[in-house]
């Protein structure tokens, strides 16, 4: 792999951490340019070059390796969410709350939403690929059609 300039190791390390390639571009090569299109095109050119990437995937893998960060972490955190959504949905149903439930009630609503679950799910549904459009088998069949001459 090619070595990065200064400043495209700034713009990977910027990259992952701000998860915006604009933004990383613009700080780490200290544009004035406003014009936004411009530094998303040059962001976008760095970001496709081999070398760049390359440093961008080892950059995540080391963040994903100190903060134990895979597949599995996600789908728990995402399911919890979804779980303390049902929770108080189930909660704010239930008429016949005690005086310590509906504190509880009071405190989940105001953490949890209903767009949390939507996203919740939205993201499991993306991850575990239950998104994709079904795959139907087609086949065709050539069927030749002779035309016989009539006498």
């Amino acid at each position: 792999m090619k070595k990065l300039t200064p400043k495209q190791e700034k713009f990977a390390n910027l990259y992952v951490e701000l998860g915006n390639a604009s933004e990383a571009y613009r700080k780490a090569y200290d544009v004035s340019n406003p014009d936004a299109d411009w530094i998303a095109s040059k962001a976008s050119h760095i970001l496709s070059e081999d070398n760049i990437r390359t440093r961008v995937e080892e950059l995540r893998n080391e963040v994903k390796e100190e903060h134990k960060i895979d597949r599995s972490f996600i789908v728990k955190g995402l399911l919890e969410i979804i779980s303390d959504a049902d929770y108080t949905f189930k909660l704010g149903k239930d008429n016949t709350l005690g005086k310590e439930d509906s504190k509880a009630f009071f405190r989940l609503m105001n953490q949890t939403k209903n767009t949390d679950k939507l996203r919740a799910l939205e993201q499991l549904a993306k991850m575990l690929g239950l998104n994709e459009p079904d795959r139907v088998e087609t086949t065709i069949k050539t069927v030749e059609i002779i035309e016989k001459s009539r006498d």
